[in-house]
């Protein structure tokens, strides 16, 4: 169900002949103001200032005409208003000409036609001008002062009309006690100002039940009008809405009455009536939607700071993880560069630049080392794997050992692998006695080529000092290995996914294993 408002004003006019409305713009903005407020009048507010009779004409029609049967429609006119010769009521647009009304105005028929072609059965319309042009000690009045039967004009289903003043009365832009002969600009008229007073401060709310309804404010503006200007006294000209409550706006005060009346109620001072009992389930219902969204809002906040102090931490963990093998690795040569300056005082034919010069050279040689013994593992490592699978699986579907099978089988099966295995030693033996040389050899030749020779022996006392720099290197590897923890989790987190990693030693050998939920990450940290 749509709440829609028109609001038409003229503020000046082509036709000298009508008189200025310096409030009626004041008048559009402050009722566009209130009426648009989400938490007062919830309406969807559309403001024409002083615009043409085409203008105004096209404006109605398309705002009755694109109503649904539930929609809540208000029409507000601050303008003034004058009579044909055969007593018919006219709106003054900003094109009006005074000796032209039927042509260049706004009928007041016009308008009840379009009310009743409307498919709106909850219709409210404001007038805001009166029928006088004259100006009476500082009060600008709106319209002719003969009277206008309104009564007549807008009878009809779901409406409601309500006008500043009797159909004889003026329509005050201003109290009586301003002894201007116009207000100033940006005043609104006595009318306008008790409809946004009533409306913006909750006051019209007269049973204060939390709502606001047209027949409430009509009575509220009633009071509050001859309280400010004498003479003019605002009046409901039709009331046709079939005893159905029209409610036109909430009261921006409704949690203070209701907190008000259950403390009389708690205090005994007062009984909760029907509509203050409702008012307050409501405005607990509300808080406590308001307290849900606040405790979601702060779990998602907590949530989000838990997400990112795993980020932080997860960022530091592998940075300390790779700060910890960087340093692991520096060790490591400086424990080959050990092992083979040891063996440069008792291996022959093992010679050093002088000065400082030999820790290049044999960090050189340690880099080399390290490199190759790596290379070693890995390749080994992957051609055991690589056959140890392919075998297994051979064995599997074959099943050479199950029960059952003859003696020769299981024995040439197991001749078979044990020279699988027999063959992976030996080429592991193999590539470490031919390789570790090799790569001896070629750091040999790049600390030559850095302008720091040395001189490497010859056959097997080469292959001694080369285990003599790997076992240096592995006692430090060993004994900075000793120090990590054989398991160690990194974990990251994030909206709606999780990833673990978890690093595990056993001795010399390490490896990973990870766990993803809902994969994905925003970074990665392996």
């Amino acid at each position: 169900m749509a709440k829609r408002a028109l609001v038409l004003a003229a503020e000046t006019y082509d036709d000298s002949r009508f008189a200025p409305l310096p409030g009626a713009a004041s008048d559009a903005e402050q009722l566009r103001d209130v009426l648009g407020d989400p938490a007062i009048g919830g309406f969807e507010v559309n403001v024409l200032s002083d615009a043409s009779t085409q203008e105004w004409k096209i404006a109605i029609e398309l705002f009755f005409s694109s109503a649904t049967s539930d929609d809540t429609l208000l029409l507000h006119l601050s303008c003034h208003g004058r009579k044909n010769r055969r007593n018919q009521l006219h709106f003054i647009t900003k094109d009006s000409k005074f000796d032209a009304l039927a042509a260049t105005s706004v009928e007041a028929d016009f308008i009840a036609a379009r009310m009743e072609e409307s498919r709106s059965r909850r219709i409210i319309l404001l007038l805001d001008c009166c029928y006088s042009g004259a100006f009476n000690k500082g009060m600008r009045t709106r319209g002719d002062q003969e009277e206008v039967e309104l009564k007549g004009t807008f009878e009809g289903s779901g409406r409601i009309v309500i006008t500043s003043s009797t159909s004889l009365q003026y329509s005050y832009e201003t109290a009586p006690e301003d002894d201007l002969a116009s207000r100033q600009e940006g005043q609104a008229s006595v009318f306008t100002s008790a409809v946004v007073h009533g409306l913006r401060t909750g006051d019209a709310d007269l049973d204060e039940d939390g709502f606001i309804s047209a027949d409430e404010l009509y009575r509220f503006i009633s009071r509050w009008v001859p309280e400010q200007v004498s003479g003019q006294t605002p009046t409901l000209s039709v009331t046709s809405a079939e005893g159905e409550r029209f409610e036109l706006a909430r009261n921006p005060r409704a949690a203070e009455l209701a907190d008000r009346a259950l403390r009389r109620a708690v205090d005994g001072d007062g009984e909760l009536t029907s509509p203050i009992h409702q008012l307050a389930l409501k405005q607990a219902g509300i808080r406590a939607q308001e307290s849900e969204a606040k405790a979601a809002e702060l779990n998602e906040q907590i949530e989000k700071a838990k997400a990112e102090a795993a980020r932080n931490n997860t960022a530091r963990a592998w940075t300390s993880r790779q700060l910890s093998r960087s340093l692991g690795l520096l060790f490591s040569i400086i424990g080959g560069v050990a092992g083979m300056w040891t063996a440069s005082f008792w291996m022959s034919g093992f010679t050093l630049p002088s000065g400082g010069g030999k820790f290049l050279a044999l960090a050189i040689c340690a880099v080399a080392l390290y490199v190759s013994f790596v290379v070693v593992i890995l390749a080994t490592i992957t051609a055991t794997a690589f056959v140890g699978a392919g075998l297994g699986s051979l064995i599997k579907e074959e099943e050479p050992f199950a029960y059952g099978e003859p003696t020769r089988r299981k024995v040439l099966w197991g001749i078979l692998v044990g020279a699988t295995v027999a063959l992976a030693i030996f080429v592991f033996v193999a590539e470490v006695i031919w390789l570790v040389p090799a790569a001896l050899r070629l750091g040999e030749w790049i600390s030559g080529q850095a302008g720091f020779p040395i001189g490497l022996p010859t056959g097997g006392d080469a292959f001694l000092v080369a285990m003599s720099g790997s076992v240096g290197a592995y006692v430090v590897a060993a004994v900075t290995h000793a120090r990590t923890p054989n398991e160690e989790v990194i974990e990251e987190t994030g909206p709606g996914y999780l990833r673990r990693v978890t690093y595990k030693k056993f001795g010399p050998f390490r490896w990973t294993e990870e766990y993803k939920q809902n994969g994905g990450s925003d970074f990665d940290f392996l």
